[in-house]
Formats: C-alpha cells, structure tokens, sequence
C-alpha cells in the first residue's frame, strides 16, 4: 500500500503503525479499515458530527461490533493510530459502525452535489448566478438546478430560510395589490404581465427555499429552529400560505426533517392560530414528524387526539376546523401505507396525462399508468400544484402527506430532459389562478363537517381501494 493523496497530513509513525495493523481483520473488513484511511475529508466529517466528550483524546471507529470490535482507533483531529482485532480491549469513545455508514453517506451525498454543481455551471457562471436559478425558473426548475445550487448550501445555513421568509413577505403584498385585478384579467397587458411573472417567480423561490433551508445537517436545523423563536407561525407557514398542494407538501417535509425538536412549534400553533390557513400547516407538520420519526408517533397522536373531531355543523368555526384537521391527520397515520399508494396512483395517472400531447413512441408517452415509473410518479404528485383550499381537493393533502415526509429534497423536482417535454411556456393564468385561491375558497362559505361512517360495502376512507368491510372496517359492528 503506497502513500495516499492525505499521507501528507499524517505523522508517518502513526499511518505505518496502522498500515502494519490491518492483519488483525478479515479481508472485507480491510477494505473498509483502508477507505476511511483514505478518505481524510469522510473521517473528519464523522469525528465533528459524534459530538465527542472534552478528554476523549482517542476514538474507537467501529468496523463491526460496538463492543467486541474490530476498531479503527484514530485521534480526535483525524490521525489514524492503529487497528484493533474483535475482542482486543480498548477503552475509547466507540462511534458505532451503523451511525458511520450513515455519516459516510452524507459525504458521498455531498460530493455528489458538488460534482454536479462543477458539471453544471457555465464558464461564464459563478455561485451567485446558480443561485439565481432559484428566482427565475418557477415551476421550471429541474431536478439538476436544485441539486446544484443544494450544492452550496453549507455556506447558506439559516440564510435561506430567512430569505424564504422575507420573500414570502412580499409575495404577500404583491398578492394583495394584484387581487382586486386578478379577476378582471381577461387580456394581460404588458405591465400586468410583468407584474404577474414577477408574483409567480417569488411565490416558487418561497417553494425552492423552503427545501434548501431544510436539506442540510442538524446543526443547521437547530439553527433555524433557533431563528423561528418565538414567532407565532411555525418554520414552514411561509410556505404553505401559499395555498398549492406542493406548498403544503414541502412545509410538511420540511416539518420532518426539523424533526422532534420543532413538536412544540407546531403544537402551539395548532392549540394557538386564529388563522385558518395555519392550521393545516400544523397539523400537517406533525403528522410528516411521526411518520418519518417514528419515536415520536405517539407523542404526536397524543397532541392530534386531545382535540375533539366536530359534529355536523352548517357554521364555519376555527376550532372546529382545528378538531376536523387533527383527526384528518390521524386517519392518515392509521393508514399511511393505502395513502402511499393511492398518492402513487395519482402520479401514474398525472405522468399519462402530461405526455398524452408527445408524439407515439417517446420516452416520456405512457399509454397506460401502470406503464410510469414509481420515481416520476411520486414527484407529478409531490410537484402538483393543486388548489388545496378547494373543499373537494383539500383531503388529498392527507393523501399525498406519507410521501411527502419520507421523500427527499430532489423527489420534488423533474429532471430537466422531463421538465422539458412535459413543460410548455410560463402562462399568466397560472399566477391569476393562484391570485384569487383564498378568495374564491374561503372556508366560512361552507360548513365544516366530520366524515361519515362509510357503509360496509362503500370505498374504504384510506384510499386503498378495498370495501370498507375488507379494510378499515373489519370487525366494526355494522
């Protein structure tokens, strides 16, 4: 084994030492040993993320087992000392194997990113323009455009999710100077069409920042947590204030991967909103935390099922509307899996709908949903931006939620060769649409009502397909 690109950062005693002690593990386990010795950047990514004691000058690396080893034992700063075989006593800090197969993973992901980022840009780009991406494409970012500019966020950290909110705040503003003309638009003049492309950008920064704000490590998760404060409205709020299927599905995502820690967060805005748009945001954002994090489902269920599920009414109320959303969210955890796959139906039928106008035999035509990719069908369902403040497509916010928190960043997005057949051009009628949404769909037009028992021969609630008696219903006494 001859030096390595990083045997220049190491004491040469220390590496021949643990060189000359690889004849204490098996051969698979060698090749492991020499991986970490050969990836310098890995190996100290592992060490600032195990959150190691002040006197543990040494730490134990676990190949296999925590406690019979093999070990790679390494110094806090990343200088590898030597080799353990199973059963040889050490009394170091132990960084389990499993926890540094999950640390490796995010490094390979990172520099998947960077590498990316370096394909993509343009001789004349720099950071700064890829980033302007995010403010320009709309719903025409790609897949790639995200990961790129996803590449640079270590350096960003709670930025982008401050920017998300300053954004939010303005696409606000400009909503509301442009509602009062929204539904007079039959013909856009130039001025308005300005005024509407710049609306419809900012609204989908705030959908683009919401993930990159959310994509990177725990200590910048606790940051953001840490900016949100005491603010009334939780860390996803700006979000789905804007009203779209996909809005609420990243807040709940996002949601998810703040994790545990963002539970009071969002119970207090549930118990605490008078805003009924809030509402479902939170509601939302717990039910994506206990499906992604299963330790804490029952402390979730727990907050979900301290509100009463309401009685028919014919009168808008928000704590009505509060009880009905936490038992919508409590449905759905019931049955999460018929939610998965009802969400992944929907996408197959969305990707024929979207190639039904490309010639016969493209890639991207499917002459029947069974015919489409799991992968695009979960991102036409992710990506949908569907009205969710219209009654009769609101639940399926409890459909697509189970998705939605267990998905990736990128599972939002379209690579760019899709994007690029199943995209036409920006039309103004998207923004107009999305203009006049909490107008046109104020819930205090229509009473808020608990779900009927379905019968034992009706569709089961889930979305499974199945009879009531065959699912959900099997033992109910009729």
């Amino acid at each position: 084994m001859g030096p390595d690109r990083y045997t220049h950062a190491l004491p040469v005693p220390h590496a021949h030492h643990f060189l000359g002690r690889l004849d204490r593990v098996t051969r698979e386990q060698t090749e492991f040993a020499l991986g970490l010795y050969r990836d310098h950047e890995g190996v100290r990514y592992v060490l600032d993320q195990v959150n190691l004691p002040p006197s543990a000058e040494r730490v134990a690396i676990a190949i296999d087992d925590a406690r019979e080893g093999p070990f790679v034992i390494v110094t806090r700063d990343g200088r590898f000392v030597t080799c353990l075989g199973r059963g040889m006593h050490q009394d170091h800090h132990v960084v389990p194997r499993p926890q540094v197969d999950a640390l490796l993973a995010k490094v390979a992901d990172r520099r998947a990113r960077r590498e990316m980022a370096q394909r993509e840009l343009r001789p004349d780009e720099d950071e700064d323009d890829v980033f302007q991406r995010i403010a320009t494409r709309g719903s025409r970012l790609a897949r790639e455009d995200f990961v790129t500019v996803s590449a640079f966020e270590p350096m960003l950290g709670v930025e982008a999710w401050e920017l998300m909110v300053q954004v939010a705040i303005e696409v606000g503003k400009m909503r509301l100077a442009l509602v009062p003309k929204a539904s007079r638009m039959t013909v856009v003049k130039p001025s308005e069409l300005r005024a509407l492309q710049g609306l419809d950008r900012f609204e989908w920064s705030v959908a683009h920042l919401m993930l990159l704000s959310c994509v990177g490590e725990r200590r910048n998760l606790d940051a953001l947590l840490e900016a949100n404060g005491t603010r009334p409205a939780t860390p996803s709020a700006y979000c789905t204030m804007q009203g779209g299927l996909t809005f609420f599905m990243r807040g709940a995502w996002a949601a998810a991967r703040l994790g545990r820690a963002a539970i009071p967060r969002y119970k207090r805005a549930l118990a605490e909103t008078r805003h009924w748009p809030e509402i479902p945001d939170a509601a939302l954002g717990l039910g994506a935390i206990a499906l992604r994090h299963a330790g804490s489902a029952a402390e979730v269920r727990r907050i979900l099922s301290s509100y009463d599920e309401p009685p028919p009414t014919s009168q808008f109320d928000v704590d009505l509307y509060r009880g009905w959303t936490a038992h919508a969210v409590l449905r759905m955890l019931d049955a999460a899996a018929e939610r998965e796959k009802a969400a992944l139906d929907l996408g197959r039928k969305l990707c024929v709908a979207f190639g039904e106008p490309l010639a016969e035999g493209h890639a991207l035509r499917f002459a029947q949903p069974e015919d489409v990719p799991e992968a695009l069908a979960r991102t036409a369902v992710l990506s949908l931006d569907a009205d969710t403040w219209d009654a009769q497509l609101r639940d399926w916010s409890f459909v697509v939620l189970p998705l939605a928190a267990r998905a990736s960043a990128e599972d939002f997005y379209f690579p760019r060769e899709v994007v690029r057949a199943w995209y036409g051009e920006w039309k103004p009628e998207e923004a107009v649409e999305r203009i006049t949404r909490l107008t046109r769909n104020d819930p205090k037009a229509e009473p808020v009502r608990a779900a009927p028992k379905p019968g034992r021969n009706d569709p089961c609630t889930c979305g499974s397909g199945k009879k009531w008696k065959k699912c959900h219903g099997r033992g109910a006494t009729s």
